[in-house]
């Protein structure tokens, strides 16, 4: 988890330097196929595409899916007590099949109340154009931590339609 910690502020300085370069290209960094196989099981090679946005490949250069962060997306969104980071994963076929909340400053029962409460689960097997359709609830008793996630997943979906047509 301390690798994966180091990853994403890795990650999420590179994209502050990148909207500070005055539109000077930056390049993102290799995704470690260390962070890819717990979503992927057999990943063998990480491919940057774009700004936090990786391809995920077997040893036979298959594409097994993609790892996206929302980071630098949605830095300004805020939860309860802070931004609302989050990885999210897509399968061969661009569904959504993971939804993780990274490290934050939200209270712990909060961000542990909006998981058990199945916020996450609810974007799982939507195209991202689907997901950006749903109106999705916020969990009750955690609000704020459910749409700042909401608000994150949504910045991220749209940053990646974008990517998508470039």
């Amino acid at each position: 988890m301390k690798a994966f910690r180091t990853t994403l502020i890795a990650l999420m300085l590179v994209g502050f330097m990148a909207f500070c370069n005055c539109g000077q290209k930056v390049q993102w960094p290799d995704l470690p196929v260390s962070e890819a196989t717990p979503y992927f099981a057999d990943a063998a090679k990480t491919r940057t595409i774009d700004t936090a946005f990786y391809e995920i490949q077997n040893a036979k250069g298959k594409k097994l899916g993609t790892i996206l962060f929302s980071s630098p997306y949605s830095d300004n969104i805020k939860g309860y007590n802070g931004p609302t980071p989050l990885l999210l994963t897509l399968d061969a076929k661009g569904r959504i099949k993971d939804v993780v909340l990274l490290d934050n400053q939200e209270t712990p029962w909060y961000a542990q109340h909006v998981k058990e409460g199945g916020l996450y689960q609810r974007w799982q097997g939507l195209t991202p154009a689907e997901a950006l359709k749903e109106d999705v609830d916020a969990i009750s008793g955690a609000t704020y931590t459910s749409n700042g996630v909401k608000k994150s997943l949504v910045a991220r979906l749209r940053a990646y339609e974008r990517q998508l047509k470039k």
